[in-house]
């Protein structure tokens, strides 16, 4: 694919969408999956007709070379395309439409992923939810909200709208909802020419599709998949900067670790959280999202999603004795959102020692990711 995914991962990273990433991973392998089926369609059916070929041809020299004595043609001949996969012999053409299958599932899915990166790398905390229904149309609606995304929306919608893609998503949904098996698989032995790996025609709502061979119709799908990708990756590059409603979300994240020296080794005392303000409380918002994530000057990027309720609000600067507010953890039913949500009320110092004396009681199993902040670690 010839798009430059570390300039993508830098632009979610500088312009504060960074859980769009993780759907850009997500679709690389769904891709990898989908080639993976088209290949092995390729590869088993030529096998397929291969050793069929390969079987008449050793029937026919047995002929001409015993004329007059019977020959027999058994089970064993046609038995020889089965497929042994970890010492499991399986019926290829079991095998071949299990795999049209696959493949059909891992295309959609990849155009569903390709939606979702749309939807979280330009939208923000007004992103669609992830299980919105029809997703692909409801992102191309959504991206008439701005201007300067109207070239992506182009994009994106004729891609939706592609015949192929469209034939992509009736057949995944035929067989979700209908559950009716398409693929036929048959080839003439030692008789005739008859070499069929065909999709059935069906009907899905109000379009019906006719049958048609196999492997072009994958080819034709994979191609246009392939293709659609890569031209609403290269344009979103260009307008991720162009984002909206990531103005709450915080990447820079302070820490101060406190070790004690013992005999068995360093101990963990108490690890604390800060954001920094200039001057006081107002400069932030009464609510935010936050992850911790840092770009290093080896262009290399960290982050991790914090799983601790408490993060320190600081004059810059000034760490401990600066602190004026404290950002608390939101409860949240989606727990698969990276940016966590803080809301942020004032804060004295008593409950900053507070927190530091029942650290190690109430914080048992937080994670910590040094190289996405930067901070201080203090052995006592």
């Amino acid at each position: 694919m010839d798009i430059d995914l570390k300039e993508l991962q830098h632009k979610f990273a500088e312009n504060k969408v960074y859980d769009a990433w993780q759907y850009v991973q997500s679709l690389m392998e769904t891709l990898t999956f989908m080639n993976a089926s088209y290949d092995l369609l390729e590869k088993v059916y030529e096998h397929r007709k291969a050793v069929l070929n390969e079987a008449a041809q050793e029937i026919f020299n047995d002929v001409l070379e015993h004329k007059g004595e019977p020959v027999h043609v058994t089970g064993n001949h046609l038995a020889r395309t089965q497929l042994n996969i970890a010492g499991l012999e399986i019926d290829d053409t079991i095998y071949l439409r299990k795999t049209s299958l696959e493949f059909f599932h891992y295309a959609r899915l990849s155009v569903d992923v390709l939606s979702q990166i749309i939807n979280a790398a330009l939208f923000g905390e007004d992103a669609l939810p992830i299980n919105k229904a029809n997703l692909p149309k409801e992102v191309s609606k959504k991206l008439k909200s701005e201007k300067s995304f109207k070239n992506l929306r182009r994009i994106h919608s004729q891609g939706i709208r592609d015949i192929e893609i469209q034939y992509l998503y009736a057949f995944d949904n035929y067989i979700k909802h209908v559950k009716t098996i398409l693929i036929t698989v048959k080839n003439s032995f030692m008789i005739g020419t008859e070499n069929e790996f065909q999709i059935s025609n069906f009907t899905y709502r109000t379009n019906s599709y006719p049958s048609m061979d196999a492997l072009l119709k994958t080819t034709k799908v994979k191609n246009n998949v392939i293709n659609l990708i890569e031209d609403v990756l290269a344009e979103l590059i260009i307008q991720v900067p162009n984002c909206v409603n990531n103005r709450n979300r915080f990447h820079s994240i302070h820490f101060k670790q406190v070790l004690q020296e013992t005999d068995k080794g360093n101990i963990q005392k108490y690890v604390t959280y800060f954001i920094e303000v200039e001057n006081d409380l107002n400069e932030l918002p009464e609510q935010i999202k936050v992850m911790p994530l840092a770009i290093k000057p080896n262009n290399e990027i960290y982050s991790f999603v914090l799983n601790i309720d408490k993060i320190f609000i600081s004059i810059k600067g000034k760490g401990e004795s600066g602190i004026i507010g404290i950002a608390s953890l939101q409860a949240s039913k989606n727990s698969n959102n990276i940016y966590k949500t803080y809301n942020i009320t004032p804060c004295t110092l008593p409950m900053y020692f507070e927190y530091i004396e029942n650290y190690s009681k109430n914080y048992r199993n937080t994670t910590f990711n040094y190289f996405a902040m930067e901070g201080e670690i203090i052995i006592l």
